[in-house]
């Protein structure tokens, strides 16, 4: 699903496993340069996964059988050789390194993340305003970087921070262009009558078939933006504006 964190699929065909796990000749030369079947398998299995995924596996089992034995058979290996790699040694950090030098990619820093979040904020969340939306921007953005993905619950954790501090710089926005008269007549929009349940925003937001419409409210219209405030991005104009996100920063 969009936004997704990038992951390995439960199954692969041939073709793509040629698109995505295929070793170039550059790839090639840099599994070589390691010593024993168990090293040149596991490095190359660790090149393709940086490069597909955006990040090193937490465990070389957690790449599918397939896709290692599809590596292996590159390699001229009969079986795999993953199993027996030293996965907490220095050997690995070495050939991380190594991979890094090859494919140009870096583990994030500090700063990196924070450049990402004022990113995600001013460039990405005014045209993709929606978690889902801005993962992808920010799987993409970093990918471009050549930086790997932090974790799963820490890029989350990213995102939402960065997708609060857009609404809520929008908001602020809004409110100090608004005149006291529209002030007042949103405020008018939250008062419920003496004879309904619900006030106008509250309709407003519902689904059409589960609350009675109010008189006077046989169908809605697109509210304008306010005098003197340029038109509504084309990203709002749909249903997610009256969601309950943007009006909840």
């Amino acid at each position: 699903m969009k936004g997704d964190y990038p992951c390995f699929k439960a199954t692969y065909g041939h073709e793509e496993l040629v698109e995505h796990f295929l070793l170039s000749p550059a790839d090639r030369a840099v599994v070589e340069t390691c010593h024993g079947e168990t090293n040149r398998h596991s490095v190359a299995v660790l090149l393709k996964t940086v490069q597909y995924l955006g990040y090193f596996p937490e465990d070389l089992q957690h790449v599918p059988l397939a896709v290692r034995t599809f590596i292996a058979h590159q390699l001229h290996l009969l079986w795999d050789h993953t199993a027996d790699y030293p996965w907490q040694s220095s050997t690995r950090d070495r050939h991380l390194t190594l991979i890094r030098q090859h494919t140009g990619w870096r583990f994030p820093t500090a700063q990196d993340k924070q450049a990402l979040e004022i990113w995600l904020q001013t460039h990405a969340a005014p045209h993709a305003p929606t978690e889902a939306d801005l993962k992808e921007c920010a799987y993409s953005h970093l990918r471009t970087l050549g930086i790997e993905l932090p974790a799963e619950r820490e890029l989350q954790r990213m995102v939402r921070t960065a997708l609060h501090g857009f609404f809520h710089a929008l908001y602020h926005q809004i409110t100090a262009r608004l005149t006291d008269p529209v002030r007042a007549a949103l405020d008018a929009l939250l008062v419920v009558g003496t004879d309904e349940t619900h006030s106008v925003f509250d309709q407003l937001k519902a689904d059409p078939a589960g609350v009675r419409p109010m008189s006077g409210l046989a169908r809605c219209e697109p509210t304008p933006p306010p005098s003197g405030m340029p038109s509504w991005p084309a990203s709002f104009t749909s249903a997610r504006w009256r969601s309950s996100t943007m009006w909840s920063v």
